[in-house]
């Protein structure tokens, strides 16, 4: 290659990279979590929050916080508000073009 690289060609290459990379990291800092990780933070968050069960509830303190990326850790949020439509309208947004 005389060093031209066309964006189709580097995109290819773009998508064939792991999830964990520093350019996936760099989009998303969650990206950083594989599913290793992912399944040993489940068990230490598991670990954790039986210990703390277990214990005395005068004496055992606050719960554990939990160990993980944000969806995992801030727990359930909601980011947009819910909307009540008529079939009509919901069909008429939902045919509109989606962005990329």
């Amino acid at each position: 290659m005389a060093g031209g690289h066309s964006a189709r060609h580097i995109a290819a290459l773009v998508v064939q990279l792991p999830r964990d990379c520093r350019i996936a990291r760099a989009e998303d800092a969650d990206a950083e979590w594989t599913l290793r990780d992912m399944l040993l933070a489940h068990i230490a968050n598991a670990l954790n929050s039986l210990i703390w069960g277990i214990g005395d509830p005068k004496k055992r303190g606050p719960r554990p916080k939990v160990i993980g990326p944000s969806w995992v850790s801030k727990g359930r949020t909601r980011k947009l508000p819910a909307r009540l439509l008529p079939i009509d309208e919901l069909m008429a947004e939902l045919a509109k073009p989606r962005k990329g």
